[in-house]
């Protein structure tokens, strides 16, 4: 939405923060550089740069109230492949025997020879 408002700054050579007599004063400089008969498409670029700048509300609410490109939702990654028969009871017991203190239980701890 703001890319065609940076365009008609740059082709009429004014910042973002140039007011109306700045404009105005662009416009004239920029159609002395480029008069229709010599260079009609950079007349007409900064003709339409000028009228955009000039009435922003205008070219704004056009933006804002046209019409979008119907787009459909994008598609839902594949869902994860089916874990194998017994495999989520084994990692949930793998989960809980992790969180058991074995020496409150009084359960012998293997003895490495």
């Amino acid at each position: 939405m703001i890319d065609p408002f940076l365009q008609a700054h740059d082709a009429l050579g004014v910042g973002p923060d140039a007011d109306a007599a700045g404009i105005k004063r662009a416009y004239r400089r920029a159609v002395m550089a480029h008069p229709p008969d010599v260079d009609p498409e950079g007349f007409r670029r900064v003709r339409e740069a000028f009228e955009l700048l000039s009435d922003p509300g205008e070219r704004a609410r056009e933006i804002l109230l046209r019409p979008m490109p119907a787009v459909g939702p994008p598609s839902l990654p594949a869902p994860p492949a089916p874990l194998p028969a017994g495999a989520l009871a084994l990692t949930v017991l793998r989960a809980v025997a992790s969180q058991l203190d074995l020496d409150a239980l009084g359960v012998p701890r293997e003895r490495t020879p």
